[in-house]
């Protein structure tokens, strides 16, 4: 939810945004046209009377600071912009020292630790900021040095405020008054809607097989009524559907292999629809031509674990170490680390999704079970889906080896969803989310 520049400036006005021992509780849109910024004089250089820090830890601290704000962070702050909650905020760093409402939205400031939270009224973080002492000798020269001239810039008051679109999700916006001519604080802000679903909107989980023991498919049934209760509960890190529009997402777990993951690909590309592959560490070290070849074309890349193990009987030690291998083997092939996870087996309670979260993974589970892996056959497959197939359906297949008859059937799939009116989106793309950190 964002905040229009139109409105602050009224609360701007009514309150003044000059905190001197506080970080100013700003917010402006990067689309702003000219005739909203405030020009200075074009014969005077912005940085005359101050000079760059030229320190050798400038570069590094910039570095840093795009960093981690193409994530959706700032320094020395675990909490993230699109990701967050103010109530994670409160559980870990107590009561903010005060709330100031803006528009529709409030600002929490923590002085102590340097920070202030932009929220909804969901409590959905938007906005994160530092005015970190760390960050305070930076000057526009500094800045320009690693990131090159701003996307926009804009003014209030006395501050000049440079804005960097650093991808889909985020701005940076460095806040310099021009009293000092250095950065007061930085805030990273989403562009876009937070990636939440709302309760009455979460799906059963539907699909059969003939091939389950009566005892199999009852344990089944149980679990998918008991895992509902997370995306409940973590309205912003586990996902079992997507929003109440006619899009759906194909999702595949277990590869990558080198039979069946390259034909998915291959009939994906050739229908003009975009997948999401969640592979499985150790197979993706063993096939790294395919785990880039479905980046190459367009594909989401999600973290199935590195080992497949279930993580809920797992401690939590073994289950950091293996999330961390898993993403360090995706991150070598495609040079970034993926943020989105399937737990095998869905397997999933509070352990799993809090060393989630800590890793800054949202979780992902699925609402329409081909059960492919049980009764293979394509019609059975094709069954399942088209007879549940609903708005938001995440639809689980496999890419392992021996799922012949799921790699011939993708393309019908395609096309009969296709046919239904369905629009077929990788599953960040369902979301509204980033799919890599």
């Amino acid at each position: 939810m964002k905040i229009s520049s139109m409105i602050f400036l009224c609360f701007c006005l009514l309150i003044g945004c000059r905190h001197h021992e506080d970080i100013k509780h700003t917010s402006h849109k990067s689309n702003q046209s000219p005739a909203n910024v405030k020009h200075d004089n074009p014969n005077l250089d912005e940085n005359k009377g101050s000079q760059s820090t030229h320190q050798p830890q400038t570069k590094v601290i910039v570095q840093q600071i795009v960093s981690l704000a193409s994530t959706g962070h700032v320094m020395n702050n675990p909490f993230a912009a699109h990701q967050s909650t103010i109530t994670e905020v409160k559980k870990d760093w107590g009561e903010p020292d005060k709330v100031d409402q803006v528009g529709n939205g409030y600002y929490a400031t923590y002085s102590k630790k340097f920070g202030v939270f932009g929220y909804t009224r969901e409590g959905q973080i938007y906005d994160v900021r530092s005015n970190d002492p760390s960050i305070q000798n930076l000057t526009l020269a500094d800045i320009k040095k690693v990131m090159g001239n701003p996307t926009s810039t804009t003014s209030i008051q006395s501050d000049k405020i440079y804005i960097y679109n650093l991808n889909k999700l985020y701005q940076l916006k460095w806040i310099i008054p021009t009293a000092t001519n250095k950065v007061d604080h930085i805030s990273v802000y989403s562009q876009v809607e937070p990636p939440t679903i709302s309760e009455s909107y979460i799906l059963s989980i539907k699909g059969t097989s003939k091939n389950l023991s009566a005892s199999a498919w009852d344990s089944m049934q149980k679990w998918r009524q008991s895992i509902l209760t997370f995306p409940k509960n973590y309205p912003y890190d586990v996902f079992v559907n997507g929003p109440n529009k006619k899009r759906v997402a194909l999702t595949f777990d277990d590869g990558p292999d080198r039979i069946n993951t390259p034909k998915i690909i291959a009939a994906l590309k050739q229908e003009n629809v975009k997948g999401t592959f969640f592979f499985i560490g150790q197979k993706v070290q063993q096939n790294p031509d395919i785990v880039k070849s479905a980046f190459d074309n367009g594909n989401v890349i999600g973290s199935h674990s590195y080992l497949h193990h279930e993580l809920t009987k797992e401690s939590a030690e073994d289950i950091r170490q293996d999330l961390n291998q898993s993403s360090e083997a995706i991150r070598k092939i495609l040079g970034k680390s993926p943020a989105l996870l399937r737990p095998p087996y869905g397997d999933t309670d509070a352990k799993v999704i809090n060393i989630a979260k800590e890793q800054h993974y949202k979780v992902i589970i699925w609402s329409l079970d081909t059960l492919d892996w049980s009764q293979k056959e394509q019609a059975h497959i094709q069954k399942n889906i088209f007879d549940n197939v609903r708005n938001g359906d995440i639809i689980l297949m496999h890419s392992d080896d021996d799922k012949t008859e799921t790699a011939k059937t993708v393309p019908m799939i395609i096309k009969e969803l296709k046919r239904r009116g369905f629009e077929i989106v990788d599953v960040a793309t369902l979301l509204n989310t980033n799919p890599y950190q």
